[in-house]
């Protein structure tokens, strides 16, 4: 399944494999994805999925809510750390917030697992910014 929505103003692909697809259908309620662009000693980026309600998320459909936030982790500084839960906090973000969107975010299922990540394309970066006018 590929849907397009909006994300602080910006469009964002989503892509759901097949196995991702069947695991959200067996779900009683919705799944919510946090995707973070986490700045700080190192720049990296994460998909994180939760059960509990997000008051901002935006459906993709009737079982998924994806959110974006840009956040940092001033008491971690090491992969390990954040993937274990240490504590993140927004990011100050100076400006528009959907410049740090991403273009594209893919989620899977497997081994039982959601599974997720997020990409920026320039390609989808030069058909929004960069339109070819062929001549007649």
């Amino acid at each position: 399944m590929i849907v397009t929505i909006q994300l602080h103003g910006k469009p964002v692909r989503v892509e759901l494999s097949a196995a991702a697809e069947r695991a959200l259908a067996r779900r009683a309620g919705p799944l919510y994805a946090e995707v973070q662009l986490i700045f700080g000693c190192m720049i990296a980026k994460r998909v994180w999925f939760r059960d509990e309600a997000v008051e901002n998320a935006v459906p993709v459909n009737s079982k998924l809510r994806v959110w974006f936030r840009p956040a940092c982790f001033q008491k971690a500084c090491s992969f390990n750390d954040i993937d274990n839960g240490a504590e993140a906090s927004d990011y100050p973000v100076v400006g528009d917030r959907g410049r740090f969107v991403p273009d594209l975010l893919s989620i899977d299922y497997r081994a039982g697992k959601f599974v997720g990540d997020f990409t920026y394309s320039m390609d989808l970066y030069r058909e929004r910014h960069f339109k070819l006018e062929l001549p007649n």
